[in-house]
């Protein structure tokens, strides 16, 4: 499917139908993905909690036209309250919960703290991009500085990265699919990356919080956002003392990046559909004890 957007536009979009849905949910994923991120999450949801699940890809990824061209965060964040207010339309009555995985955790965070706000009941973030160029060593900083200015066009497929060990996933099978998909990008753009790191910092960076009940997942090995940059995140929302609803939080140990492609997705998944049901999570963590669990990991 599409979704319709002002001035004629349209993204490319996947839907999970459910007949007669319980919930409705709307997946936004991370850098370099697109909505075919969500297909194990989609699957449990709908056979296990009666929801239908909506995700699209947006500007500059998946299907769309020029994927690997980065289009600016205020675009990203109109896009993403068009559609939920498109879905709040589409399903009346039924409660819309919007999950934003990685790069669109830092999405949805913005996008519900900052006016106009976002038209959804609960928000999930899974592995949020907090990881604003505040948290980079100062040669990661002015690097990225640099060469933006002098060759925005140049292309970095972490290859290198991947030689280190850094990786999304434990799941090997995970890592080769996308490593097959042609449309997961795999060339990025200096450019690109300066926008994102950008969009993080602003997310990393917000004083105020969503009014919507909030569950937010991390794991401890992810490789792509790492715990120091989180742990600067709790700090400051810790300090903050903004007003809004409290956050739940839930930390993995043994947690990858991409939380719902992974070997131990199934306890992930687990706590979703149960936060989800309003049900009491063993899990569950304060934004106190996740910034201890998650500081500590980050020495």
């Amino acid at each position: 499917m599409r979704f319709a957007l002002p001035g004629g536009d349209s993204l490319a979009a996947r839907v999970w139908s459910t007949p007669a849905p319980r919930q409705i949910v709307l997946g936004v994923h991370g850098f370099n993905d697109y909505s075919k991120a969500f297909e194990p999450m989609a699957q449990h949801l709908a056979g296990e909690l009666g929801a239908t699940l909506y995700a699209y890809d947006q500007r500059g990824f998946g299907a769309n036209a020029e994927p690997g061209i980065w289009p600016g965060a205020d675009v990203l964040l109109a896009d993403l309250r068009h559609i939920a207010m498109q879905l709040r339309q589409q399903h009346p009555g039924l409660p819309l919960t919007v999950i934003g995985e990685s790069m669109g955790g830092a999405l949805v965070w913005v996008a519900a703290s900052e006016s106009p706000g976002l038209a959804a009941d609960q928000l999930v973030l899974k592995a949020p991009a907090v990881w604003g160029a505040q948290s980079m060593p100062w040669y990661q900083r002015f690097g990225l500085q640099f060469m933006n200015a002098l060759v925005p066009d140049m292309t970095f497929t972490g290859r290198g990265a991947q030689s280190l060990g850094i990786t999304p996933t434990n799941d090997i099978e995970v890592s080769r699919e996308l490593g097959r998909d042609p449309l997961f990008i795999k060339a990025t753009r200096v450019s690109s990356l300066a926008g994102v790191t950008a969009l993080m910092g602003r997310a990393q960076s917000l004083n105020s919080r969503p009014q919507q009940r909030s569950l937010v997942l991390y794991g401890l090995q992810d490789r792509i956002i790492p715990p120091t940059a989180v742990c600067d995140w709790l700090t400051q929302l810790s300090a903050s003392g903004a007003p809004g609803t409290a956050l739940d939080f839930v930390v993995y140990p043994e947690g990858w990046h991409l939380l719902t492609r992974q070997l131990q997705t199934r306890e992930v998944l687990q706590d979703l559909h149960q936060w989800l049901q309003a049900g009491a999570l063993t899990r569950r963590q304060s934004t106190q004890q996740a910034q201890e669990a998650v500081c500590a990991k980050g020495l």
